[in-house]
C-alpha cells in the first residue's frame, strides 16, 4: 500500500517541479554565475571547444559541464531549473544529515544557500556527492574543492581502513583516470584558479582557519564522521566564497539550536553589510 502511494506521488512531484520552473523562469532575476560562467563554458564544451580558453572564468573540473548539459539549452529555463533542482538537493541533503524540520527550513533560508541559488552557482552539485557511493561521489565533491577536498581525504582514509591499498585503489582509479585524461585534453586547468585567491570577494579565513580545519579533519577520521570533513574543507582552502560555507553549515544541521544560532548570526552579519 505504501509503495502505491509513493508511485502516485512521483507524478505530483514532477508536475510541481514543472510549475516551479515555469514560475521561476518568469520571475527569477538573472543569475550572474550561470549566465556569465557556467552556461558559456557548457556551450563551449558542447561545441567541442576548450571551456578554459574563453573569457567566462570557468575554473572547475571539466566533468562539471557534463552534468550541466541538460540545463544549458535555454538560458532562462535552465536557470530556473537549476534553482529548483538546487533547493531540492539541499532539502535531500538536510534530511540525509538528520536535520529537524526547523533546522531544514533555517538551512534553506540561510544566506549561503540563498546566495548560491540566486547566483546560479554549483555548491548543490558538489554536495550531491554525499548522496552517492564515495567512488562516484568523488566526481561531485571535486567540483568544488573548497567544499569537498577534505571529504575526499575522509573517503580515502575510510577506504584504507577498510581494505588497505586495494580498496583505496578501487576507490581512486576512476577519478584519477578522469583527471589524467582531462590534463591531456585541456592542459593543467587547475592552475587557472590560483589567481582567484587575492580577489576581494574571497570569504576565506585562511591561514587563520588552518588549525580549526586540521582539528576538524582529525576528528572526522578518528570518529569516522564525515561532518568534520565538511567543516575542514573551507577552513583549509585559501579561496572560499560565502556560499561555499554551505557544506560546513550542513554539517551542524543535526543540532537544531546550533543551526538556528549560526544562521541568525550570518543573517545579522549580512544585513549589517547591506545597511
Amino acid at each position: 500500500m505504501i509503495g502505491h502511494k509513493r508511485i502516485r506521488t512521483v507524478p505530483a512531484i514532477i508536475v510541481l517541479c514543472i510549475v516551479l520552473v515555469i514560475f521561476g523562469a518568469k520571475y527569477l532575476p538573472p543569475a550572474v554565475d550561470w549566465v556569465g560562467v557556467f552556461r558559456p563554458a557548457t556551450l563551449a564544451l558542447a561545441r567541442l571547444e576548450n571551456p578554459y580558453q574563453n573569457e567566462s572564468g570557468f575554473y572547475n573540473a571539466p566533468w562539471t559541464l557534463v552534468f550541466l548539459m541538460p540545463f544549458a539549452a535555454d538560458e532562462i529555463i535552465g536557470r530556473a531549473a537549476i534553482f529548483v533542482v538546487s533547493f531540492a538537493t539541499y532539502g535531500l541533503l538536510a534530511v540525509h544529515m538528520k536535520a529537524s524540520r526547523l533546522a531544514l527550513v533555517a538551512f534553506l533560508l540561510s544566506p549561503p544557500i540563498l546566495h548560491t541559488a540566486l547566483h546560479g552557482n554549483l555548491e548543490w552539485l558538489a554536495l550531491a556527492g554525499l548522496l552517492l557511493p564515495p567512488r562516484w561521489g568523488l566526481f561531485f565533491v571535486t567540483i568544488k574543492p573548497q567544499i569537498g577536498s577534505m571529504v575526499a581525504v575522509y573517503w580515502i582514509a575510510e577506504a584504507w581502513r577498510e581494505g588497505s591499498w586495494r580498496c583505496t585503489l578501487w576507490l581512486l582509479w576512476p577519478i584519477g583516470a578522469a583527471y589524467l585524461l582531462s590534463f591531456v585534453i585541456f592542459g593543467l586547468w587547475p592552475l587557472r584558479a590560483v589567481g582567484q585567491i587575492d580577489l576581494w570577494w574571497n570569504a576565506s579565513f585562511w591561514p587563520y582557519s588552518i588549525p580549526l580545519g586540521l582539528i576538524a579533519l582529525a576528528w572526522s577520521i578518528r570518529k569516522r564522521d564525515i561532518r568534520g570533513a565538511l567543516i575542514a574543507s573551507p577552513c583549509l582552502s585559501p579561496y572560499v566564497l560565502l556560499h561555499a560555507w554551505s557544506g560546513a553549515l550542513l554539517a551542524v544541521l543535526r543540532h537544531q539550536k546550533l543551526t538556528l544560532s549560526i544562521v541568525a548570526a550570518i543573517w545579522i552579519a549580512a544585513l549589517r553589510n547591506i545597511f
